[in-house]
């Protein structure tokens, strides 16, 4: 069967999505993906890639009022969108996030398709997108319109999917987590990675945070608690975002504060696995965040590292059932609290034979008995 992904991103710099298709291919699907560019280069409308990204001439309207220019980006995706699709003959669209769910609709409605729609948020209330607010309210109303035609739901956790049977309608839904490829043989790399390259001392814990340097990320709480005098372990981070300057200039003037360069996918676990701790620091800026289980958080657990997170539900359960971390408010005393009684406790051992079905291997199963309804 053939199988087109559909996502406003990259599919080339996506992972989650990167890894869905690597695994159906290993199941015999035929997959194609097409995304857009992150960034819009001059010239060239569609850049050759292994997964094409449209380079959307309406995003080039900077003349425009900005709703204007996104009502016209939109006009033109599912165009493009429709056009490279037509007459291939897929049997299965698979709608990555809202922004592209109405092309697999349109498509739907002229062919006999099924009609996937991965949810890789809570789309209509998530960071930097207020419950209540016009865009929300429009991705809501999108979400419901197209409802009754998507055949089936994948969600990043269960809490996720059962706001939207609640809220929606009840739907059938598999909840894929965004957890990493995890390649043990590349955890014997090198164990003092960090700790040599910051010349961090044997006596101090080394503390990692992975992911987006911007807003949302707990990154302000980081600093302030780790310039606190009563915190002696270090604190590194690894990543990129707007806060990256932010941090860059902390690390300049405390010692234990330090900025790596973001690293590639598969560098991720094993540059993690030289730390001693993981932190998974969320804000409660929007109920996709308060319902989340984030890629970073498995990356920790598969490193071998125990981590502090925010007391949230998803993430909470997780980690109790494993026994491998600690919880803090979202308040410096609390986060510097948790930093020094994880650092201080004993030994806490992250079983990685207990987390199998945790793992990708695991969600790319689900994945394969979900395509094989098909």
């Amino acid at each position: 069967m053939t199988v087109l992904h559909l996502t406003h991103t990259d599919i080339n710099n996506d992972s989650r999505i990167l890894k869905e298709i690597g695994s159906l291919r290993t199941r015999g699907f035929v997959v194609d993906g097409l995304g857009v560019l992150e960034r819009e280069p001059e010239g060239q409308a569609l850049i050759a890639s292994e997964y094409p990204a449209l380079s959307l001439y309406s995003r080039k309207l900077y003349f425009l009022p900005k709703r204007v220019r996104h009502f016209f980006t939109m006009i033109e995706l599912m165009f493009r969108m429709l056009r490279f699709a037509r007459g291939k003959g897929y049997g299965i669209i698979h709608c990555h996030d809202t922004l592209v769910l109405p092309i697999g609709l349109v498509l739907k409605c002229f062919s006999n398709i099924t009609l996937i729609y991965d949810a890789h948020e809570l789309e209509s209330d998530r960071n930097g997108i207020g419950g209540g607010d016009f865009l929300s309210w429009l991705i809501l109303c999108t979400e419901k319109f197209c409802w009754s035609r998507i055949d089936h739901l994948i969600v990043v956790s269960d809490s996720i999917g059962r706001w939207y049977c609640e809220h929606i309608s009840k739907k059938d839904y598999t909840v894929i987590l965004n957890s990493p490829v995890f390649d043990r043989s590349k955890l014997s790399e090198d164990k003092q990675y960090l700790r040599n390259k910051f010349m961090i001392p044997e006596e101090k814990k080394v503390f990692v945070y992975i992911g987006i340097l911007g807003p949302g990320r707990g990154i302000d709480l980081l600093l302030e608690a780790f310039n606190d005098p009563s915190v002696e372990d270090h604190l590194v981070f690894i990543g990129f975002g707007e806060f990256e300057i932010k941090v860059l200039e902390m690390s300049k003037t405390t010692n234990n504060i330090h900025l790596h360069p973001r690293v590639s996918h598969d560098l991720v676990v094993p540059v993690a696995a030289s730390a001693d701790f993981g932190i998974c620091l969320i804000e409660n800026v929007s109920l996709s965040d308060y319902y989340c289980l984030p890629n970073k958080l498995f990356e920790y657990l598969f490193a071998g590292l125990p981590v502090i997170s925010s007391d949230f539900p998803e993430i909470s359960a997780l980690l109790k059932s494993l026994s491998c971390g600690r919880t803090s408010d979202l308040n410096v005393d609390s986060l510097i609290r948790a930093v020094n009684e994880i650092s201080s406790s004993e030994a806490i051992y992250v079983n990685r034979d207990s987390m199998q079905e945790f793992s990708w291997i695991a969600q790319e199963q689900k994945l394969g008995v979900l395509y094989n309804k098909f």
